[in-house]
């Protein structure tokens, strides 16, 4: 089958959590025999050979199917004689509530949630990450019980990392690093991260953030002078709080998270708590490394069951502070390093996209219906209406 992935992410050496899913998700089509091209945002390259082929913009005609997340498709996406399988994994809407209100947030939020009702008509599938999501997404597509919500949340690469690592910059040799990995998002809470370090005083111990600009932006959201403000607040300074300058390039990233003795991914409750699968925390279950999460969301209830980590109450410094100390402890690490590989093989990406590789030859007795009343719906939705994103 043709199939067409698309992203407006940029593909390349550095990339972020959507452009990395994209790519793996294109690659696993590739690999079940597809023939797969995928659309990216200009200046997009192949991070390594593949057969996977790179296109500059999306061609419906050729497409037999199309993979794309539903936040940015155009209407043409919508019409057509292809399948459409909306990668819903990302909860846009949830995490969109979450950031301060502006014109632009609200603009955007409109223009995503406008898509919907296109999504509930259209849709052959819904990608989803776990219980919670599908469920959210089951509302959307209201009565129309066809389209198959599909488990494919984010996976880890086919092989296991390089062991080799490297210096964290301002992080003495003998501490040990809790790396926070990926950005600082509103819904995000490291400052209970950084009231936890100062608890701990003189434990030596290195609280490593990146500050780094996000591959495809223009600025940073979160620079190192905005670390070093926060960390003053709690008395806090190098090396117990150390940012991360530069983005890691892909196949590079092992470097540093195998410096890493722990991976915080703390965040505050609500909707997009909620509604997440933490996707950076794959790296931690890539490289066995323990994690430290707040309760909510699919990872935080896996790594609960699975012993991957310490899950603990959301703005609970207290308790993330015990963690920490625990998660240190030599036992404690390798047991909770065990029991990450012990689950390791089944996250492959190989893995995860089966159940999408498994459907496509089907989707095609999926029925659709017209886009009449999906027009209706999105009308409502930019001018401000009610969604089904304020419902969890």
């Amino acid at each position: 089958m043709r199939v067409l992935v698309s992203t407006d992410d940029r593909l390349g050496p550095l990339m972020a959590g959507s452009a990395l899913r994209a790519w793996e998700l294109a690659s696993a089509l590739a690999g079940a025999g597809h023939e797969v091209r995928l659309a990216a945002a200009p200046g997009s390259s192949a991070p390594r050979p593949a057969q996977v082929e790179l296109v500059d913009r999306p061609d419906l005609r050729w497409a037999e199917a199309l993979v794309a997340p539903p936040w940015s498709l155009r209407l043409p996406a919508f019409a057509g004689r292809h399948l459409l399988v909306v990668d819903g994994a990302t909860p846009l809407l949830a995490e969109l509530e979450a950031m301060p209100p502006s014109p632009a947030v609200r603009r955007r939020r409109r223009t995503a949630a406008a898509r919907l009702p296109f999504v509930a008509r259209r849709a052959h599938a819904v990608l989803a990450a776990g219980d919670v999501q599908r469920g959210w997404w089951r509302a959307v597509l209201g009565r129309r019980g066809d389209p198959p919500i599909l488990d494919v949340p984010f996976g880890i690469q086919d092989h296991d990392p390089p062991e080799a690592s490297a210096e964290v910059i301002g992080v003495p040799p003998d501490w040990p690093v809790v790396l926070w990995w990926g950005g600082v998002w509103p819904w995000l809470d490291l400052e209970t991260l950084l009231a936890a370090r100062a608890r701990l005083g003189r434990m030596p111990l290195s609280i490593v953030v990146p500050t780094a600009t996000r591959p495809g932006g223009a600025l940073s959201q979160f620079t190192a002078n905005d670390l070093n403000r926060m960390a003053a607040r709690y008395a806090l300074s190098a090396p117990a709080v150390v940012p991360l300058e530069h983005w890691a390039p892909y196949d590079e990233r092992h470097l540093t998270l195998n410096r890493t003795a722990v991976m915080a991914f703390l965040h505050h409750a609500g909707p997009e708590a909620d509604l997440s699968f933490r996707t950076r925390a794959m790296d931690a279950l890539w490289t066995c490394t323990p994690m430290l999460l707040s309760a909510g969301g699919e990872v935080a209830r896996l790594a609960g069951e699975r012993g991957w980590g310490e899950v603990v109450a959301p703005g609970d410094p207290i308790a993330v502070s015990d963690a920490l100390a625990r998660l240190l402890e030599p036992e404690e690490q390798e047991r909770r390093r065990g029991a990450i590989r012990a689950d390791r093989e089944s996250w492959r990406w190989s893995r995860i996209a089966r159940p999408l590789v498994d459907a496509l030859p089907g989707l095609a007795a999926v029925p659709r219906r017209g886009l009449a009343g999906a027009a209706i719906g999105a009308a409502a939705a930019l001018v401000g209406a009610a969604t089904p994103a304020r419902r969890t």
